[in-house]
C-alpha cells in the first residue's frame, strides 16, 4: 500500500482504474459489455462512465501485465519529470488527448480505447526526450522521437491496417497535444493557447504543486547516455540512469535504476514482454530472466 500511496495521483489513478475495470471483467463478475465505447450509449442514453472505462479496460492475458508496466513506466516519467507533479495539468492533457481519441475513433467504431491511449503516452514520453536513442531489434538504431512509429509499423504487421489505424489515432493526437503546448509558443513569442490550461475547478480539486524534489525541468531527461543491444532486442541508458528496454514485436518501456524494464504490450493480445532488472552499479552487466539467462550486457 505504501508504494501505491507513493506514485504520483493520476499515475496511481490509471493504475487503480485499469485494475477496477480489467480485473473484475477478467474474473467474469461482470460482462465486459457495459465498459466499452458505444457512441449512442454514451450520447443517446447518457452512459457517459464510457469514455472512462473504455481507456481503462486493458485485455487478458500476458499482455496484460506488460502493458500495465508501460503504462506505469510512460505515465510515472512524464508526471514526475517533464510535468513536475503538476496533478491538474498533466491530467487535463490527459483529457484534451483522450477527447482526441475518441473523436477519432468514433468513425472508427473502436470498443476499446486502452491502447490508442499507450500509444499517446509512448508517443509523448518520446517527444519530452528526443536525444534517448533507440536500438529496435538490436539492428536498427533510432532516436526516441521516431520509436512510436516504428510500433505503429509493427502493429501494421500485427493486427493488420484497422489496427495501426487505431493506434495511430492515439499518436496523432498526443503529438497535437505536444505541438500546439511545447512548439507553438515558441513559436509566438511564449504565448500558450488558453484551453490548454487546466480549468480553475480542476486546479482546486487536484492542486498543480511546485515541482517535485530532483525532477528536471522542461521534460528532456536525456541528455546522452549509451545505446547497447539486448539478445534480439534493444535498450538505452540515458545519462541520467533511465533504461529502455524492449524484445522484438512488443514496444518499448523505460525504467529508473535498479527497476523493472516494461515492454509495450497490446491490449489485442500481439506479444510483449518484460525483464526485471537488479542492481545495475558499475561492474555489474546485463539483466536476467528468473532462471538467470543474461540477456544484455553494457
Amino acid at each position: 500500500m505504501d508504494a501505491i500511496k507513493a506514485l504520483p495521483p493520476v499515475t496511481r489513478f490509471l493504475l487503480l482504474g485499469v485494475a477496477a475495470t480489467t480485473g473484475p471483467v477478467l474474473l467474469k463478475l461482470l460482462p465486459i459489455y457495459p465498459f466499452v465505447y458505444i457512441p449512442h450509449k454514451v450520447f443517446g442514453k447518457a452512459e457517459v462512465w464510457r469514455l472512462l472505462t473504455a481507456f481503462l479496460f486493458g485485455g487478458g492475458g500476458i499482455p496484460l501485465v506488460f502493458d500495465v508496466f508501460l503504462l506505469y513506466r510512460n505515465a510515472n516519467d512524464l508526471e514526475e519529470r517533464h510535468f513536475q507533479r503538476r496533478t491538474a495539468e498533466f491530467a487535463w492533457s490527459l483529457i484534451i488527448i483522450c477527447a482526441g481519441i475518441v473523436g477519432m475513433n468514433t468513425p472508427l467504431q473502436t470498443p476499446i480505447l486502452f491502447h490508442p491511449l499507450l500509444m499517446a503516452l509512448t508517443h509523448l514520453w518520446a517527444q519530452t526526450n528526443p536525444t534517448a536513442s533507440v536500438s529496435l531489434f538490436g539492428l536498427i538504431n533510432m532516436q526516441a522521437p521516431y520509436f512510436p512509429f516504428a510500433l505503429l509499423g509493427i502493429d501494421l504487421v500485427k493486427g493488420g491496417p484497422a489496427y495501426a489505424l487505431q493506434a495511430f489515432t492515439g499518436l496523432a493526437a498526443a503529438h497535437a497535444w505536444y505541438f500546439l503546448s511545447e512548439i507553438y509558443p515558441g513559436q509566438n513569442g511564449g504565448r500558450r493557447l488558453g484551453f490548454l490550461a487546466p480549468p480553475n475547478f480542476l486546479v482546486s480539486q487536484l492542486g498543480n504543486g511546485a515541482a517535485a524534489p530532483g525532477a528536471s525541468g522542461g521534460g528532456s531527461t536525456s541528455g546522452g547516455g549509451s545505446t547497447y543491444r539486448t539478445g534480439g532486442g534493444w535498450a538505452f541508458r540515458a545519462r541520467g540512469g533511465q533504461t529502455l528496454g524492449a524484445r522484438p514485436g512488443s514496444g518499448g518501456g523505460v525504467t529508473d535504476q535498479g527497476a523493472p524494464v516494461a515492454a509495450a504490450g497490446r491490449a489485442s493480445g500481439a506479444g510483449s514482454s518484460a525483464v526485471r532488472g537488479g542492481s545495475n552499479s558499475s561492474g555489474s552487466s546485463g539483466y536476467r530472466w528468473g532462471s538467470g539467462q543474461r540477456l544484455g550486457t553494457e
